[in-house]
């Protein structure tokens, strides 16, 4: 009898032992680091770079959409868990929450820039993905939550978030709020806000504008406006 190769042998042990899974979005996160975004991301790429057969990767994802959105999963994973620790470091305060969760956001982005723009990439993930769904939801819960305290509103928990987001002016104040925290980060993502920057490092720039602009958005949701 033949004995296999050993990367035939790795793969094997891989798939029965519940580690393919693993290896191949290990594979795909590394692509995509490496080529800026999803566009060198394919599942014979991955496969190649997990060392396996081109057609493993459809024991564990129905095509690439799917592996993408599992990939993009992880992104709200890291960013909930981030969130989270900054806001129980920034208290009780709603506006220190609100600074708080502007600086994780744009954080995130400036450090994870491929994950981050991969995360909104919805022409690429597949929307119905129940992994994406779920992270999703609790990175958008705490950033309401953030949202809604400005205005003395009830807390947003995952289970209500959809519920709340219907009420009109929290549909108005998250959508004020999320233009300018995801604005801010495209813009420094693109290198655009380099003109403005003058003789400060970008950290520097960056730490003291994104605490400045979020404490004056943070002052328009504390205010009872109401436009007809």
């Amino acid at each position: 009898m033949r004995k296999p190769s050993t990367r035939a042998w790795r793969a094997d042990v891989a798939y029965h032992h519940g580690d393919l899974r693993e290896a191949l979005l290990a594979a795909a996160e590394q692509l995509l680091r490496e080529q800026g975004g999803p566009g060198g991301v394919t599942l014979r790429a991955c496969a190649r770079r997990a060392g396996v057969s081109h057609a493993a990767p459809q024991h564990h994802f129905r095509d690439l959409s799917d592996l993408l959105a599992e990939l993009a999963a992880r992104g709200f994973e890291r960013l909930s868990e981030a969130l989270r620790t900054a806001l129980e470091q920034a208290g009780d305060d709603p506006q220190a929450r609100f600074v708080a969760v502007a600086r994780t956001y744009v954080g995130f982005a400036r450090d994870s820039g491929p994950m981050f723009r991969l995360m909104f990439r919805s022409d690429v993930l597949n929307a119905e993905n129940a992994s994406l769904r779920s992270a999703a939801v609790q990175t958008y819960a705490a950033m309401t939550d953030s949202v809604a305290l400005q205005s003395g509103a009830p807390r947003v928990a995952a289970d209500d978030l959809f519920e709340r987001i219907r009420e009109p002016v929290l549909m108005e104040d998250i959508l004020l709020a999320w233009s300018h925290l995801h604005g801010f980060a495209m813009l420094l993502l693109e290198g655009q806000l380099d003109v403005f920057q003058g003789e400060e490092s970008e950290e520097e720039f960056v730490a003291r504008m994104l605490k400045r602009t979020a404490l004056r958005v943070s002052g328009l949701l504390r205010r009872d406006l109401r436009i007809d």
